[in-house]
């Protein structure tokens, strides 16, 4: 806790202190009753900011967010004697305005900020400047009570029938012959509802089957990272986990750090797309007993990320969608 003068309580006391010398040497009594009282007011001002509480900070931080997403981040300042205070909450590799002018009387500033960089980021600690009414001194706090925010990686839409992933996973747009209907589980795609059918069922929804469907009901996907396309690696596995789950099919991902068995569902979604926010790169050890079915690889030479499945590769770039269904074309590309 560091109290100190401002530009304007220096000039305050050098005004106060050439007031004095000049009436001490020239015996001006006018210039002490104007010295006196400016000194008189550097006190009090001091003594205000001396006595000042160690402020409480509140802030409400978004817990997993995409990485090009755009938030506004909110954060209160409570304090006795409610004074004036500058912000610095630090930002780490989130792109925003560090600082925030605001009262310290619990009301809410905020801020917008993108969030540029995947992986765990923390806003915070705190250093709270506050000031006397008059501005002459200011007291600053440090304040720990950071937030923390998980970047999961973006998902870029792969094209309309995955043709490195259709037949091998079952993975198709196109639909056979009706096979059968079976009752909702979680993880079923909306657009295999049977609506007609499940209006007559009290509260249950039904789901049609197709001939066909299905070549497998679950897919392993390792990721392996050595050089410099760390992100982009993340985004294709992501992006390829997403597109499995969103056609009901259950999803195992394995990383140098992590190993997820196959399930499918929000709650298994979310599961992946944080361990893809922290994978820090690495080469996934081949496992004979549990074989990936994908590999995305991005090699040490920082050459392109590149997708194997059923013995075929191909470019990471050559599966995804057009760039305008892209955050950004330049990562598709990798």
């Amino acid at each position: 806790m560091q109290t100190t003068l401002t530009r304007r309580g220096v000039a305050v006391l050098v005004f106060a202190v050439a007031a004095l010398a000049a009436g001490w040497l020239f015996g001006g009594r006018t210039l002490n009753a104007v010295a006196v009282p400016l000194f008189v007011v550097l006190a009090g001002a001091f003594v205000y900011v001396r006595r000042l509480d160690r402020p409480s900070v509140y802030r409400r931080v978004p817990e997993t967010v995409r990485r090009g997403d755009s938030h506004v981040l909110s954060l209160s300042v409570e304090q006795s004697g409610e004074p004036t205070v500058s912000v610095v909450d630090p930002l780490d590799g989130i792109r925003g305005a560090s600082t925030l002018e605001t009262v310290a009387d619990g009301r809410e500033a905020t801020r917008a900020v993108t969030f540029d960089e995947r992986g765990e980021h923390t806003v915070g600690p705190t250093l709270v400047t506050a000031s006397d009414p008059l501005g002459l001194w200011t007291r600053s706090f440090s304040v720990r009570n950071e937030g923390t925010v998980l970047v999961q990686p973006r998902v870029h839409r792969l094209h309309e029938t995955a043709s490195l992933l259709a037949g091998y996973v079952g993975l198709t747009d196109e639909r056979g012959q009706f096979d059968s209907l079976r009752e909702y589980r979680a993880g079923d795609s909306l657009r295999d509802v049977n609506w007609r059918v499940s209006a007559k069922r009290d509260g249950d929804l039904v789901v049609t089957t197709y001939a066909g469907e299905g070549a497998t009901n679950a897919v392993t996907i390792a990721v392996s990272a050595d050089g410099p396309r760390v992100d982009s690696a993340a985004e294709a596995a992501a992006s390829i986990a997403v597109f499995c789950l969103d056609h009901g099919v259950d999803v195992a991902l394995h990383t140098p750090t992590t190993r997820l068995s196959a399930a499918r569902g929000d709650d298994h979604r979310r599961r992946v797309l944080d361990a893809l926010a922290r994978f820090d790169g690495g080469t996934v050890r081949r496992d004979p007993t549990d074989p990936a079915d994908v590999a995305v690889n991005a090699p040490a030479d920082g050459g392109h990320v590149t997708v194997t499945a059923a013995g075929m590769t191909r470019r990471y770039g050559e599966v995804v969608g057009a760039p305008d269904e892209t955050t950004d074309s330049s990562e598709v590309a990798a």
